[in-house]
């Protein structure tokens, strides 16, 4: 049995992978400054924390006898410094309090492949990030900041570049606007998506944790990237709802403004990353050759195909 420490246990990868090491008998931590769903964890056995993963005095003392971490801390969303702080500082909080202890066998940590480049070709992990938006340029850093760690203190982090997670009651998905034909593709839905059911996902990086390789990076991807309109039109189709409608890259850049602004109006955070537009523009294919070759995850969802079901049988079907 071993000893977890999660941060970030609150959001939607993390409720689930902190389920899955208690179904197999493991002590689990988490760390989070959102409440939501921390009751059902805790109800589970789950220790949590509510605090700020850059808070180092917190972060020392979750991690006493830890064998495992699983930094999955961190944001896309509100103004770029925000989306720095949210990714970077948290990831240096965690390495300085990770260095030196005695008996830590992983840090795993939840990187992107957003850092990739834009392209028609397969992405490994050898392929040079080129970080096109804040929220990219985050993970790159912290895997950067994470990464001479290793070199320089001997930290065991491995790095799971993760593509986009879907599965049932994803907020990710926009169910809702689905559902009422509201949910538009920036530029038509053309670009390629990688994608990775939670369920793999969460497999994955309990494979990482106990199977990958110091300084590694590992893509967690399934088998075939799809074109994102592609992806939400079988969606909207399992649902019974209408086509998504395209939605040009301009009207789209001028609506993420105009909500923004509202918002900073109201004095309230912005909901949409202010490089949504050029998120929604690249054309990503991971490669996982590495995830299965050198950790032995079988994906019980290869395919988008495969694991859309989940999220029209979890919603019912139309």
């Amino acid at each position: 049995m071993a000893t977890a420490l999660i941060t970030g246990v609150a959001g939607y990868i993390g409720r689930r992978l902190a389920l899955a090491l208690c179904d197999r008998g493991d002590a689990v931590r988490g760390i989070d400054l959102a409440v939501d769903g921390l009751p059902a964890l805790v109800e589970r056995g789950v220790k949590a924390i509510v605090a700020d993963v850059t808070d180092g005095a917190i972060l020392r003392a979750a991690l006493a006898d830890v064998d495992l971490v699983f930094h999955l801390a961190g944001s896309a969303l509100g103004p770029r410094d925000e989306v720095l702080r949210a990714n970077v500082a948290g990831a240096r909080a965690l390495a300085e309090a990770c260095v030196g202890r005695a008996g830590l066998r992983a840090v795993v940590f939840a990187s992107s492949g957003a850092l990739y480049p834009s392209g028609g070709g397969w992405l490994d992990e050898d392929t040079p990030p080129a970080p096109a938006f804040a929220y990219a340029r985050a993970k790159h850093e912290a895997e950067l900041l994470l990464l001479a760690a290793r070199e320089k203190h001997g930290l065991p982090v491995r790095i799971a570049r993760i593509a986009a997670v879907y599965g049932p009651s994803s907020p990710a998905l926009m169910l809702p606007q689905l559902r009422r034909g509201r949910f538009p593709l920036i530029g038509g839905g053309r670009g390629i998506a990688s994608s990775i059911h939670v369920d793999d996902l969460v497999a994955a990086l309990i494979a990482v944790a106990e199977r990958g390789q110091d300084g590694t990076i590992y893509n967690l991807a399934d088998d075939e990237p799809a074109a994102v309109r592609d992806f939400y039109g079988h969606l909207a189709e399992l649902l019974g709802a209408p086509a998504p409608p395209a939605l040009p890259a301009p009207f789209a850049r001028a609506l993420v403004a105009i909500a923004n602004g509202a918002a900073r109006l109201r004095r309230r955070r912005g909901l949409l990353p202010p490089d949504l537009v050029a998120m929604a523009a690249v054309s990503h294919r991971m490669a996982n050759r590495r995830m299965r070759d050198e950790l032995g995850v079988r994906l019980r969802y290869p395919t988008y195909r495969d694991g859309l079901p989940t999220v029209a049988d979890a919603e019912g079907r139309g």
